[in-house]
């Protein structure tokens, strides 16, 4: 006999999972196009404290200067030695604004930015189509399609959470040039440093890349989240139910599941640096 309570219960679950998922994209879309976030240029976590070296620019407001570092610091300061990149690849790009800081820290290079949001990609086409070596493209950071082209350098802030490490690894690896580098960050709920470092050294042997670091860096965007907290509020503040309940699992307030888990320690978030020979 089959068991019609437990494929009720599944069901059910794959119903709402389902539901949730649209309901995630609906609000995806929405954040990009009508909530106050559409104005902002950065759309991931930061760093503190800034880097001395850290660019000013006058398009980063102060505000956003810990996004910025938090491109900084894949970029530039985890990186094994200087790099003068020819192409550089930016998964997960959201607003924009982490392509943007990368052409002025690599000025001679170009690059392109992906991010699977088309809002998003229409609103960083238009805030930066003065800029020529700046190209932004839809794609997904789970699959990469280039053709012959390969870059010199890959990055990605976030995304590598939401794709999945082995994959995101991957697929990485496949668009990047020999004597490349790959750096990014991500972070989980729960997460184990150990767990996570030990996928990502597995992934990067898969895919014939080379793991120069990995770091803990979650005492540093938790910094940057705290110090953060007003300006989130006030922007959540001009959100419409319900998507201001979408918007508060995003922001991580205090009294949030998210808060709580940086504040106990079971948050984990990191950056890591490969190569490939």
């Amino acid at each position: 006999m089959p068991d019609l309570g437990r494929f009720r219960k599944t069901l059910l679950h794959r119903v709402g999972a389902f539901g949730f998922h649209l309901f995630d994209l609906a609000a995806y879309e929405f954040l990009y196009r009508l909530s106050p976030a559409r104005k902002l240029m950065f759309f991931n976590g930061g760093y503190l404290p800034l880097a001395e070296d850290l660019l000013s620019d006058p398009a980063i407001t102060e505000a956003e200067a810990p996004n910025a570092m938090m491109y900084h610091l894949v970029a530039q300061t985890l990186l094994p030695a200087p790099v003068a990149p020819r192409k550089v690849l930016d998964i997960g790009c959201g607003q924009g604004g982490g392509a943007y800081y990368l052409s002025r820290l690599f000025p001679s290079a170009n690059v392109v930015a992906t991010e699977r949001n088309r809002t998003a990609v229409r609103n960083a086409r238009k805030r930066f189509a003065h800029i020529r070596q700046l190209r932004f493209e839809p794609a997904t950071g789970d699959r990469l399609v280039f053709g012959a082209d390969r870059f010199d350098l890959v990055i990605s802030v976030g995304a590598p959470t939401y794709f999945g490490l082995t994959r995101f690894v991957s697929e990485a690896a496949g668009v990047l040039a020999p004597g490349g580098t790959l750096a990014f960050s991500g972070g989980y709920r729960e997460g184990d440093h150990a767990l996570i470092e030990a996928e990502l050294r597995a992934a990067a042997a898969a895919a014939g890349l080379e793991v120069r670091s990995y770091h803990d860096i979650t005492p540093h965007t938790f910094a940057a989240l705290k110090a953060d907290i007003p300006r989130r509020i006030a922007m959540l503040a001009r959100v419409p139910w319900p998507f201001r309940l979408y918007g508060e699992k995003w922001a991580d307030l205090p009294g949030s599941a998210e808060y709580d888990e940086y504040a106990t320690g079971k948050r984990a978030d990191f950056a890591a640096v490969m190569t490939r020979s």
